[in-house]
């Protein structure tokens, strides 16, 4: 029995390292769906959990990051033949109960090392993981200890398993563009409150207004918020096992079992207090017919 439990954990530890990135602005927030599996919803996650976590402390439901950490999330853009662009990055920082969360608008522009000044969802397509995190680190000035990353085609998905998301949308949002390389985007949604599923959820977290990439990343700031009452409530328990085979099957991350169970029980936690959310400051600007 313990050899078949350790081959299970290294072979679900396994495949959420070598999976194809996915969408990671949310990923986050699902983690905390790991801390609702791990109390019990789902008995297999109970065994992994009775596991992986033998050497806590009885009284520690979830273990908890022991020292400041953060982690860089990537939402990836992933195109056939094309590792992708870094469309969304966000800086998870994470303190005793606290936590907060600090946008990078993807057309920040920066110093890329061996490739001069770029955009900064650039680094990733120059260098994966690896060269984003160093660009992150010295436009930051911050360490930054692990990394989560997300591949967008598989946001859709994710949010179906959720159920769809309810959130107010504040204003008419139409927009067609034909050739888009994704087979051609259209947005359609009306003011008030909606229930999107995930072909909706698409379409709001990748419009674009008069604000340009500022607007954007408010609005993805704002579906986090929605996600989080979504994860957060009574009826989220029965959609677990589904929704946790969507993760496992979607992420890509240097994090260890360990230290997802770390990030779960740690951003349950700070959840109490309220996530800060704030972005890099900054103006737009062109320079040789593209903008920044």
């Amino acid at each position: 029995m313990r050899e078949r439990l350790e081959k299970r954990r290294l072979d679900l530890y396994r495949k959420m390292r070598n999976r194809k990135l996915f969408w990671s602005f949310i990923l986050c927030i699902f983690i905390v769906i790991g801390s609702l599996a791990h109390l019990g919803f789902n008995s297999d996650f109970t065994r992994i959990k009775e596991d992986i976590t033998s050497k806590v402390k009885p009284e520690t439901i979830l273990p908890t990051f022991r020292k400041p950490t953060t982690i860089m999330l990537m939402g990836v853009d992933e195109r056939k033949d094309d590792v992708g662009r870094s469309d969304t990055l966000m800086i998870l920082n994470l303190s005793e109960d606290n936590a907060s969360l600090l946008t990078i608008p993807r057309d920040t522009l920066v110093y890329i090392e061996r490739h001069g000044y770029q955009k900064i969802n650039a680094a990733y397509a120059y260098g994966g993981a690896k060269l984003a995190r160093e660009t992150v680190e010295d436009f930051l000035g911050i360490e930054v200890d692990r990394y989560i990353a997300i591949n967008k085609a598989r946001f859709a998905e994710v949010i179906d398993a959720m159920g769809g998301v309810e959130i107010y949308i504040e204003r008419d949002m139409h927009y067609e563009d034909p050739w888009d390389d994704d087979g051609g985007l259209v947005i359609d949604l009306y003011p008030g409150f909606q229930h999107l599923d995930g072909a909706d959820a698409v379409t709001y977290v990748r419009y674009r207004d008069s604000e340009g990439d500022i607007g954007r990343v408010k609005r993805q700031q704002k579906f986090i918020a929605a996600v989080v009452d979504k994860l957060t409530s009574p009826a989220i328990i029965p959609k677990i096992p589904t929704l946790i085979g969507e993760m496992i099957d979607a992420v890509n991350t240097d994090l260890s079992m360990r230290q997802m169970l770390e990030l779960a029980g740690s951003l349950a936690d700070a959840y109490k207090n309220g996530i800060e959310m704030d972005m890099v400051p900054g103006h737009p600007l062109y320079s040789d017919d593209i903008s920044y």
